[in-house]
């Protein structure tokens, strides 16, 4: 019997569900645009320029960021292999190191919570460009919650159609995308001049700051460990899935936060007037709108990705609702959310405690994945009473890792890498409680 195909402009039917061999078709270049158009971000761009108003140089921050995003990365393809291999969802890979349940109640409602959060914070962030267009532009005041209402239910439909749509969106946004950013800056620089801005590194930069910036991106980064494959089990091999991937993040986190740092040096004060001090500086219709089709299509190809892992993270958890009705459900609170801007000031603190307990899930999931060869025993993954079963469905020995390993994050001294250390203890300690590995074999 032939496996169906699946129209381009067909919504996603594939939830929790295998996706069929015959579907896994994207190559390098999907992957390249789904990660270059993930890291084009909102959020990017306004976390590099909160890096240079809280201190840090210009390269520093591009440095910062993109060591912090490119290693993440090598986490997220290692279990990103899960999907090519077996067609397979993040979050039925954590079923296997956490058990049936532990993956469903656990890793798939804290994913989602994530999803909310992302959601809010880039559309915010979106949102204080386009209230400085209306300002500086055409004299019109409105506060952050007037604009992101109804800038987040606009980027609620396209993550509902799912997978398909997302890489149709990805392929004509990008060259809106660059177009806009290369003018911006061109224009910032041609008005600035060429020495406005330091290309070194500043002795004076404070390593509190850089550590304080590392882990809050590292961390933020690692709570898209669990859903790893969900962007990867269309894919066709290995070998596209990391060409494609690491040079669409190396070159997205380098252009959205060169373009964040740059601006922000030139134009000084709050992070927040970002895109107000820019409008000053080049006013004109021409900066305006390229401003407003780079932080839209950003915005988009975000959040739609947010919405996307979020509502699959949903489906793993209320399997009957089905992945359309599930990324609906968590469109809600994403969106309500959306109307609390101090989630801007406090976005240090809330990525890094994520990041925390995603971390210590991070190096169990990579030491449990390599201890059974890189394979799983799919259908087990769906049942009760299987090997992934353990007590009840629970993985004990693994959450007492994840509770002890996360805690000892919280507790380290400020400066100290963190996340890493967080992910390290997780492996280790998941190591030395397997008695005997090879029983984890399948």
């Amino acid at each position: 019997m032939a496996e169906p195909s699946v129209s381009q402009w067909a919504a996603e039917c594939y939830g929790t569900e295998q996706v069929p061999s015959s579907l896994q078709t994207s190559g390098s270049t999907d992957s390249f645009l789904i990660m270059i158009n993930y890291l084009i971000n909102p959020g990017t761009i306004f976390s590099a320029a909160m890096g240079v108003a809280g201190g840090l140089s210009f390269l520093t921050v591009v440095l910062v960021q993109l060591s912090a995003v490119m290693l993440s990365m090598v986490a997220f393809l290692i279990m990103g292999r899960v999907g090519v291999d077996y067609g397979l969802t993040g979050q039925m890979a954590c079923r296997a190191a956490l058990g049936v349940r532990g993956g469903r109640w656990l890793t798939s409602p804290l994913r989602a919570l994530c999803s909310v959060y992302w959601f809010a914070f880039q559309t915010l962030a979106g949102s204080m460009a386009i209230a400085a267009i209306l300002k500086v532009c055409l004299s019109i005041n409105v506060t952050l919650v007037q604009v992101s209402l109804p800038f987040a239910f606009l980027q609620v439909l396209v993550a509902s159609y799912g997978y398909h749509w997302l890489k149709g969106l990805f392929r004509w946004a990008l060259p809106l995308k660059l177009i806009s950013l290369g003018f911006i800056i061109i224009m910032l620089w041609q008005q600035a001049g060429p020495d406005s801005v330091s290309f070194s590194i500043n002795n004076e930069n404070n390593w509190l700051l850089i550590m304080a910036w590392f882990n809050g991106i590292f961390s933020g980064m690692l709570t898209m460990i669990t859903d790893a494959a969900d962007f990867t089990r269309y894919q066709k091999s290995r070998r596209a899935l990391w060409v494609g991937s690491m040079t669409g993040s190396a070159l997205g986190v380098l252009l959205g936060a060169a373009t964040g740092a740059f601006a922000m040096s030139l134009v000084g004060g709050d992070s927040k007037e970002l895109f107000n001090g820019i409008l000053e500086r080049v006013p004109g219709f021409w900066m305006a709108l390229s401003i407003l089709i780079l932080i839209v299509m950003d915005n988009w190809t975000i959040n739609v990705i947010n919405l996307y892992s979020g509502g699959l993270s949903i489906s793993h958890t209320f399997e009957s609702l089905g992945r359309i009705r599930s990324t609906l459900l968590v469109s809600v609170p994403s969106v309500v959310l959306s109307c609390f801007p101090v989630i801007i000031d406090r976005f240090l603190e809330i990525a890094t405690a994520f990041g925390m307990i995603f971390s210590a899930i991070a190096g169990l999931l990579l030491v449990d994945y390599w201890l059974r060869n890189w394979k799983l025993d799919v259908q087990p993954l769906y049942r009760k009473e299987g090997i992934y079963w353990y007590r009840q469905g629970l993985n004990i020995r693994s959450l007492i890792i994840l509770l002890i390993a996360s805690s000892l994050g919280y507790l380290l001294p400020v400066g100290w890498p963190s996340p890493l250390i967080t992910m390290s203890v997780a492996a280790i300690l998941y190591y030395l409680s397997a008695i005997d590995p090879c029983n984890l074999k399948t």
